[in-house]
C-alpha cells in the first residue's frame, strides 16, 4: 500500500523527493530522501525491491552489468546489492556525506566522492585501493573515461583527471561553481550554479558552452549523443550532445528536479514531487503514465480504485503474487500482519501485533507506516483525506477477496 492517487500520474514509491537515479534500459533504481533505494520494473510500471539502509537521503546510485547495483548516501556509506535486494558489503558509516558515485568502464572499481572533498577509489567488493584530499570543498562531480582514468570537479573551482593510483594527470581552473558532471564520449559535461552547461577535454580545455537558464543548474546526464541537464526550478533541457543544441526544453512539474538519468532514446527525471517520469530524448514528449495493468484490471469506477493505482506500484491483488516490492495483499483482511506465505517480511514487522481489518488499514494511512508499523521497508506515505482513506479500505474490502 502506499501513495496518494495524485501519485499514480508518475512512478512514486519514495515519500518525499526523488535524489538519485541510474537506469540501463532494463533497469533503474531510484534513491530518495526518505532513504530507500526502490528498484523498478523492466517496463517501470511497478516496484520490485524496497530497500531502507542509509541513514539520510540516498544521494547517489549506480548500475552494474550483473544485475547488482550500488547506493551511497549522506550517512557516507556505500552497499552493494544483489539482483534480490540482498545487501553484499557496505562500508562503515562515513564523516561526510557521498557527493558523488562512479564505476569503472571495466565495473570492478568504485569512485566515491564525499561533501569534504575527500575522494575513495574501492575495489568491487569494497577493498579501500586509494584515497586522496581532491578538493578543498564539496567534490560535486565523478566521471570515468574510457581509458579508465577519472575525473573529478569540485566547490574550490578546480578539474582534475585522475589516474589509477590517483596521481593528477591533468588539472584546470573552473569559471564558476560546479554542481555535477557527466560523460559523453571522451568529453565531459559540467552544469554550474549560474545556469550555464559546458563541455571539457580530458585535459579541462572548455569546449562548446551554453547557458540555459538564470538559476542554478542542479542535475546532468548524458549519452555520447545526448546531454540533459536541469535547473533548480524544475526546467529540462535536451541537448545534442556535439554542439549542446537544444532539442526540447520541459517546462517544470511539482519543483526542483534533482536527479536525471539517459537510457536509449529516453531520458528518466526526479525530484521534489517524489514522482519519476520519462521524456523521449528526440522531442521532451512525456512518455506514458505510471499506471499498473492490475491496477486497471480491478478498477470499479470508484473513488477507492483510484486511490488503490498508487498502492498496485507495490503491490498485487492476485493471490500469491510478491513480485513486486510489498506482498500481495490479496486476503489481507483478519490477516495477522506478516503472515502471507512466499513473502520475505522485515523482522520488524514479524515481531508486531496487528491484525490488518478496514480499521487498522485506514489507521496505518492515517499516522503512516513510520510511526504505526515502524521498521517496514514500506515507504512512509499518508492519505490526508478521511473520505480517500474511507473509500480505499472499501476497494480493498471488495477487490482483495
Amino acid at each position: 500500500m502506499g501513495l496518494t492517487a495524485a501519485a499514480a500520474q508518475g512512478m512514486s514509491g519514495h515519500a518525499g523527493p526523488v535524489s538519485a537515479l541510474a537506469t540501463d534500459g532494463e533497469r533503474l533504481v531510484s534513491g530518495g530522501f526518505d532513504g530507500r533505494a526502490i528498484l523498478w520494473s523492466p517496463d517501470l510500471q511497478t516496484a520490485r525491491g524496497v530497500e531502507r539502509f542509509h541513514d539520510g537521503n540516498v544521494t547517489a546510485t549506480a548500475l552494474l552489468p550483473d544485475a547488482r547495483h550500488l547506493t551511497a548516501g549522506q550517512d557516507g556509506r556505500v552497499a552493494l546489492w544483489g539482483d534480490a535486494g540482498d545487501l553484499l558489503f557496505s562500508t562503515p558509516h562515513g564523516i561526510s556525506p557521498v557527493a558523488a558515485l562512479a564505476v569503472s568502464p571495466d565495473h570492478t572499481v568504485i569512485a566515491v566522492g564525499f561533501w569534504d572533498g575527500r575522494l575513495v577509489l574501492m575495489d568491487i567488493e569494497g577493498r579501500e585501493i586509494s584515497s586522496v584530499q581532491a578538493h578543498a570543498g564539496r567534490l560535486a562531480g565523478l566521471a570515468f573515461l574510457p581509458s579508465g582514468d577519472l575525473v573529478s570537479v569540485g566547490g574550490d573551482l578546480r578539474f582534475f583527471r585522475w589516474d589509477g593510483s590517483l596521481s593528477v594527470q591533468a588539472s584546470a581552473g573552473l569559471p564558476d561553481l560546479p554542481n555535477g558532471l557527466a560523460r559523453v564520449g571522451d568529453r565531459l559535461a559540467v552544469i554550474f550554479a549560474e545556469g550555464a552547461l559546458r563541455l571539457f577535454s580530458p585535459e579541462g580545455e572548455v569546449l562548446p558552452e551554453r547557458f540555459l537558464s538564470e538559476r542554478p543548474l542542479v542535475a546532468v546526464t548524458a549519452s555520447p549523443d545526448t546531454v540533459a541537464a536541469a535547473a533548480v526550478d524544475g526546467t529540462i533541457w535536451i541537448l545534442g550532445a556535439e554542439t549542446l543544441q537544444v532539442r526540447a526544453e520541459i517546462a517544470p512539474e511539482g519543483g526542483p528536479v534533482w536527479a536525471l538519468a539517459l537510457a536509449g532514446d529516453t531520458l528518466v527525471a526526479g525530484g521534489a514531487s517524489g514522482t519519476i517520469r520519462r521524456h523521449a530524448t528526440a522531442d521532451g514528449a512525456r512518455i506514458g503514465q505510471a499506471q499498473s495493468m492490475i491496477a486497471d484490471a480491478y478498477d470499479d469506477g470508484s473513488r477507492g480504485a483510484e486511490v488503490w493505482r498508487a498502492c498496485a506500484i507495490c503491490h498485487s491483488l492476485e493471490p500469491g503474487d510478491h513480485s513486486r516490492a510489498g506482498p500481495s495483499l490479496h486476503g489481507i483482511f483478519d490477516r495477522p500482519i506478516a503472515s502471507v506465505e512466499g513473502y520475505a517480511f522485515s523482522p520488524a514487522l514479524r515481531d508486531l501485533d496487528i491484525v490488518w481489518t478496514p480499521r487498522s488499514v485506514a489507521e496505518l494511512f492515517e499516522v503512516g507506516p513510520e510511526i504505526y508499523t515502524p521498521g517496514s521497508r514500506m515507504p512512509d506515505q499518508r492519505v490526508a483525506d478521511p473520505a480517500d482513506r474511507q473509500a480505499l479500505v472499501e476497494f480493498l474490502e471488495r477487490a482483495s477477496r
